[in-house]
């Protein structure tokens, strides 16, 4: 008695779809993985800097002003060095009524750009061009801007913003990325957008110690006016960080106008002091 194996059926080993879609299929699987891993490699690394001690970040930066080029900065000629010292002392005065951690030191710094522009960056470092400065129409509104990127040096929205997307500089460099083409990101970095939770915090620490200062929120509103303004008549050219990272939204002008509901005028909003000591300000 012979015992012979059955014949086989060609369609066992045969794909029920077409190697192209089974291929895709695989690739959107491993997509969804290196997107998810991105994410907890983001916000875990964000999460984590905030941790890291003030002096410590502080140390690492040095008098190194991250996002100021040479070029940006502003010369040291009369004009300039008079409306540097008249933001080093608003600043000094918002931060004595914003609860700064202990050791937090800030440093203001003017860049000549005529864009209306603020930032806070790495170390402390508060960045504010003079096209902001001549176009505020009081040191309220002015103060609000100061308070507002106090409000994110405060919460370590700069180094948790590196923190984050150093986190995915590691997964590409890990993915066969290069990682010299990463270095000219780290300047951009600190002047992203925050998250609109991050916008908004910072907004709620700016309009609290600006009625510290003041009593009152008046003047606040007059900021995003004026960035609004601005952008409407700028449409063609790319945004300045104040405006990207800030929209000047309707939402956003009515919360600054909700929080000077109570305030009538009296006391008046304080003069900016003006460009330079013999001049007048535009």
């Amino acid at each position: 008695m012979s015992w012979e194996n059955p014949p086989v059926p060609h369609e066992v080993n045969a794909s029920r779809e077409s190697v192209l879609a089974e291929f895709l299929r695989l690739l959107a699987g491993l997509g969804i993985c290196v997107l998810a891993l991105a994410a907890l490699l983001y916000f875990a690394g964000g999460w984590l800097a905030r941790w890291v001690p003030i002096s410590t970040e502080a140390a690492w930066v040095g008098d190194h002003v991250i996002g100021l080029s040479g070029l940006d900065d502003a010369p040291a000629d009369a004009g300039n060095a008079h409306i540097l010292a008249q933001l080093q002392a608003l600043t000094a005065r918002v931060a004595a009524n914003m609860d700064l951690p202990q050791g937090m030191q800030v440093r203001v710094h003017l860049s000549s750009s005529d864009v209306p522009n603020a930032f806070a960056t790495l170390g402390g470092h508060l960045v504010v061009n003079r096209g902001l400065y001549r176009r505020m129409p009081s040191e309220n509104a002015l103060a609000l801007v100061i308070a507002h990127e106090l409000g994110h040096i405060k919460a370590r929205d700069p180094i948790a913003a590196v923190g984050g997307s150093a986190s995915l500089a590691l997964l590409t460099v890990a993915l066969g990325g290069d990682a010299r083409s990463l270095a000219p990101g780290i300047a951009r970095l600190v002047q992203l957008g925050y998250s609109r939770q991050a916008e908004s915090a910072a907004d709620t620490e700016a309009l609290l110690g600006l009625r510290r200062m003041y009593g009152h929120a008046g003047g606040a509103a007059a900021v995003f006016e004026v960035l609004d303004d601005y952008g409407r008549e700028h449409r063609e050219i790319s945004m300045p960080t104040l405006l990207s990272t800030h929209p000047a939204d309707a939402r956003r002008i009515q919360r600054m106008r909700d929080a000077a509901a109570d305030w009538n005028g009296n006391p008046p909003l304080v003069p900016l002091p003006v460009e330079e000591e013999t001049g007048a300000r535009p």
